[in-house]
């Protein structure tokens, strides 16, 4: 894999349509090199968000049962044809050369199977909660340790055939919590490297209030890790 040809699928779940979801998709399609194929991966019926991705001639799956982002994710994995498969978030901004930095990611860690980047310095949303809540993001990727014990599908990175041989995100999370986080362990407990690469970044767009904060780390995510 070169940065010339690279054998990079970015997977993109959207479950509704809207400002970030345009700026998302805008970034991803003016990624230079480009990658092998962007598939956009709607959970549920949203004419909009499909709309939005074969306007930008993205390959689309659809799910119009919602069956949640897990499965999303999976199904646009299954439809990818690159070696290794890139999951972001819908609410993120992807710079120009993330497949170049991607591309350098992998040559830096040949043995890893997969590779997570992280948050930039700059989020997008004005105001203190989305602030801290993102910047605070920001500082434990740049400071936790390389060898990481759980994947992150904001920004990350699995190999195709590991991908497969897990089983995929657990379906049973519909919505997003820590279904990145208990893949991450299955790959860690299977024997699988993961690394995280501080230096490849994407812009988080979304903004927080202080409710949709504590509903986020109470109950989509303590809880459930608990």
């Amino acid at each position: 894999m070169t940065q010339s040809t690279p054998e990079l699928s970015i997977v993109i779940t959207a479950h509704r349509s809207g400002s970030m979801l345009d700026a998302c998709l805008e970034s991803a399609s003016a990624l230079v090199p480009a990658p092998r194929e962007v598939i956009v991966a709607v959970d549920g019926p949203c004419d909009a968000a499909i709309e939005a991705a074969k306007m930008r001639s993205f390959n689309v799956v659809t799910l119009p049962g919602a069956p949640g982002v897990s499965a999303a994710r999976n199904a646009g994995a299954n439809a990818a044809g690159g070696e290794i498969i890139v999951f972001v978030d819908s609410d993120v901004k992807l710079p120009a050369d993330f497949v170049s930095r991607a591309t350098q990611a992998w040559a830096d860690n040949p043995n890893a199977a997969a590779i997570i980047g992280s948050y930039d310095a700059s989020p997008a949303a004005a105001g203190l909660v989305s602030r801290y809540r993102n910047l605070l993001h920001h500082y434990t990727h740049q400071h936790a340790a390389r060898e990481a014990q759980t994947v992150w599908a904001g920004c990350g990175a699995i190999r195709r055939e590991v991908f497969a041989q897990a089983g995929g995100f657990d379906e049973s999370f519909r919505l997003p919590s820590v279904e990145d986080i208990e893949l991450g362990y299955r790959l860690r407990k299977a024997g699988h490297a993961i690394r995280l690469v501080p230096s490849w970044q994407v812009k988080h767009l979304k903004r927080w209030r202080l409710r949709d904060l504590l509903m986020t780390d109470i109950f989509r995510r303590a809880a459930p890790w608990t």
